[in-house]
């Protein structure tokens, strides 16, 4: 783990390179009650940053296994490349990411942890269009032709 300082520079200077999950499951996709910043308090996808000198896949199985306590077979389908800018981040830092969002179906999750998430809920996608309390980046997944 990275010295807090040290990130914090980073978080200062360059951008984040992360992995969101559209976890979807019987036409439904799952969201976490976000409980840190950047997004505290918005429902939004699972998801992770990439560590330095971690493989891709590598991050998927982590990001998987930290945020929904998931180690089984999984078959992402990549969705594209995004930019997330926020306002508040890491020490009320201004945060930049570049996002890769991967859709990844019919997992059996169970026992979800609350470290990054205080709930989850299930949402069609008609749903989280209508909701105020997703975040915009969220909905930003299913706007264009990729997600299928």
């Amino acid at each position: 783990m990275l010295d807090s300082n040290i990130f914090a520079c980073i978080v200062k200077n360059a951008p984040l390179i992360s992995i969101d999950f559209i976890v979807e499951n019987n036409g439904k996709i799952l969201l976490g009650k976000r409980i840190n910043e950047p997004a505290k308090g918005y429902w939004f996808t699972i998801g992770g940053r990439i560590f330095k000198n971690e493989t891709i896949k590598n991050a998927m199985k982590r990001v998987l296994k930290e945020e929904l306590n998931y180690e089984g077979k999984f078959i992402p389908k990549f969705i594209g490349i995004f930019e997330h800018f926020y306002n508040t981040g890491f020490n009320g830092i201004e945060t930049h990411y570049v996002n890769m969002a991967y859709k990844v179906e019919n997992m059996n999750i169970s026992d979800l942890p609350k470290k990054q998430h205080s709930k989850y809920i299930w949402l069609s996608k008609e749903e989280i269009f209508k909701r105020d309390d997703v975040h915009k980046y969220v909905k930003e997944y299913f706007r264009g032709s990729e997600y299928v």
